[in-house]
């Protein structure tokens, strides 16, 4: 077994790990907050499924990029809801259930959409896509949808259980998730700095399609509107190695260097974007600061 179909095996079973934690963490109603607001579930679908989809379309259309770099371009763009960003927002600024919801909500509708836009895919470039539609969702369904709706019942029906695991089962997951992150930027980073200028322009400007779609599509309030931009800029890098070694075996390590290169790009675009954004928000007035009378 080659190192990337390791890496690729591994990356499922954190994520398999992730989603049944947070499944457990949020319950079914921290998932159905997004629900709750139809509106903005609407908008945040356009901007995960369509914006940065057919972004990513006009991109692999404009610039001159080889296959492997446009395998890893597609298979980023149409699976948002990327891990990292509900654990990176329990700790800093945005809304944590809210992107935790986000993220369940995509987990969800990938089963039906990812497979969607592979048969799209498949129908503009019949050659390109390998594996049918039937073991793609069934990928998706297991290492996504499955372990969030087991760990939401459990949180449900046996909440002692809940209890009793999560904490564990987080820290488990959590440096599970981190290992994947260092190990697929340690494979890629290198690669990335050596593929040339085109590649990193086409993630660049993924990752801004992907911040801006989130930010504008996510309506007036501030911390809403960070939120969103940040979920939507981090696409599931775990499950896009897992497809991309399912649909293309023979595949070259310039698609891990395309995952590689989105991933780190995306995570420096969202910092810049959360420091610059953050300078806009009115600052807190502390009563110190008030004035006398």
């Amino acid at each position: 077994m080659e190192l990337k179909e390791l890496l690729s095996s591994f990356a499922q079973i954190t994520l398999f790990a992730v989603m049944l934690s947070m499944g457990m963490v949020l319950g079914f109603g921290g998932m159905a907050r997004l629900w709750r607001r139809p509106s903005l579930l609407l908008r945040c679908l356009i901007a995960a499924f369509v914006v940065v989809p057919l972004a990513a379309m006009a991109v692999v259309q404009v610039l001159p990029l080889t296959f492997e770099v446009r395998a890893g371009i597609a298979a980023m763009a149409i699976i948002p809801g990327a891990p990292v960003t509900y654990r990176k927002m329990l700790k800093g600024a945005g809304d944590a259930e809210l992107a935790g919801s986000f993220q369940a909500t995509m987990a969800l509708l990938s089963m039906v959409l990812v497979p969607l836009w592979f048969g799209i895919i498949s129908a503009l470039y019949p050659t390109v896509a390998a594996a049918p539609l039937a073991v793609v969702f069934k990928q998706v369904m297991l290492v996504q949808g499955l372990p969030l709706l087991v760990g939401a019942a459990i949180a449900h029906w046996l909440p002692d259980l809940a209890d009793d695991f999560n904490e564990p089962l987080n820290r488990i997951s959590s440096a599970m998730l981190v290992a994947v992150v260092v190990l697929v930027a340690a494979m890629g980073l290198s690669l990335v700095l050596k593929a040339g200028p085109l590649p990193i322009l086409a993630v660049v400007l993924m990752a801004a399609a992907g911040l801006l779609s989130g930010h504008y599509l996510g309506g007036s309030d501030p911390v809403t509107r960070q939120t969103i931009a940040m979920a939507n800029a981090s696409r599931n890098a775990g499950l896009a190695l897992a497809l991309i070694t399912l649909n293309f075996p023979t595949v070259a390590h310039e698609v891990l260097v395309t995952i590689a290169a989105y991933a780190i790009v995306s995570g420096i675009a969202s910092k810049i974007y959360t420091h610059l954004y953050q300078k806009r928000l009115p600052q807190p007035t502390h009563p110190q600061d008030a004035p006398g009378f």
